[in-house]
């Protein structure tokens, strides 16, 4: 599945209204950039609610466990449909540990080795997002990152959602290694309906079908 990684209402919604995705990722680099903090995060999601989304990440922070576990509580509070994101750290695992244990969605996150699949599978994660575009760009692997948590996976039912990604050939490519979802900035997102072979071919037909109809 495809999710929108932005909190932009103004790129968000043609896209959430085409229906082709499954839901919005958010953290809070992605909210800085729209302009926004944690604090918004409950006006953004009732927006997200009237544009048919479905499922949303919202990220919990906190450099202690007490405080990892204060945000959480937030976040989790915004709704039964939010799926809370925690880092992939010491404090991230145990309080996705704990909320798994209470029937929580939690998706692990700023993941960068392969090994990190098993926490999360331990934690009793729902998914993982592994960092491809960051990890390529530190000189580590992000395509064979996303290539070994999918042969894990076949021991494992967490779901890999990648994220970090760079261009629309990446995409195809994540998909093909066994990444379950991905999450792409709106840019990527509007160029996967802008092929220029595809808009040639697009253009070719509809000039032959507005010819017939002049003839007939």
């Amino acid at each position: 599945m495809l999710y929108i990684d932005s909190a932009d209402r103004e790129r968000l919604a043609p896209l959430l209204r085409t229906g082709l995705f499954a839901g919005v990722t958010t953290n809070p680099l992605i909210l800085s950039r729209a302009g926004l903090t944690s604090a918004d995060l409950p006006e953004l999601h009732a927006w997200l609610v009237s544009q048919g989304c479905t499922r949303f990440y919202a990220q919990a922070t906190g450099a202690t466990l007490s405080h990892v576990r204060e945000n959480a509580a937030a976040v989790a509070a915004l709704g039964a449909d939010i799926v809370i994101k925690l880092m992939a750290n010491r404090e991230g695992f145990t309080v996705a540990r704990e909320l798994a244990a209470e029937g929580r969605e939690v998706l692990i996150t700023g993941v960068y080795h392969p090994s990190q699949m098993l926490l999360s599978h331990a934690a009793g994660a729902h998914e993982i997002a592994p960092y491809v575009g960051r990890a390529s760009e530190h000189g580590r692997d992000g395509l064979d990152l996303v290539a070994q948590m999918a042969r894990m996976s076949a021991h494992s039912d967490v779901r890999i959602l990648a994220a970090s990604i760079r261009s629309v050939d990446q995409i195809a490519q994540l998909a093909a290694v066994g990444a379950d979802d991905l999450t792409i900035s709106t840019d990527l997102a509007e160029q996967l309906f802008d092929d220029a072979l595809t808009g040639a071919a697009a253009a070719d037909f509809e000039t032959i079908a507005n010819a017939m109809t002049v003839s007939a």
